[in-house]
């Protein structure tokens, strides 16, 4: 299954929402989002602007990305919880974030919780391949 270019939008974006869910944007949440930026082949200066500006924008769509086919959704939110863990936690902002992407999607909240626990000691490590990408 492809990604369309409103996949990769909304797939970014969604990514950018997770980040600055708990108010605080980590040295390693901008280095994984500019790698989702690159990969999903927007320009680096966008990417950098779009998280710089991400905590004071309020013009950014807060709604939960929807995905064309619900393979991109379950890729997308597997890799959201190896983001959201990065920093050792899911903050509850990030666990509802993630909740109402899931629900958009159809996937339901017994489906993400059911994923999170298998994530926990096998989060992203810089350089893995994000599951999106198989859709690019």
């Amino acid at each position: 299954m492809k990604m369309t270019l409103l996949d990769r939008s909304e797939c970014f974006r969604g990514f950018l929402l997770l980040i600055g869910q708990d108010r605080r944007i980590s040295p390693k949440e901008r280095e994984l989002l500019l790698d989702i930026g690159r990969m999903l082949d927007f320009e680096r200066r966008f990417c950098e602007v779009s998280i710089d500006d991400l905590l004071e924008n309020n013009h950014i769509n807060s709604d939960p990305p929807v995905f064309s086919h619900s393979l991109i959704a379950e890729s997308f939110l597997r890799d959201t919880v190896r983001i959201a863990l990065v920093d050792d936690t899911i903050d509850p902002s990030e666990l509802q974030w993630l909740v109402s992407i899931a629900k958009e999607n159809g996937l339901g909240e017994e489906w993400l919780e059911g994923k999170i626990p298998g994530f926990r000691g096998n989060r992203h490590q810089g350089g893995s391949l994000f599951e999106i990408e198989k859709h690019i």
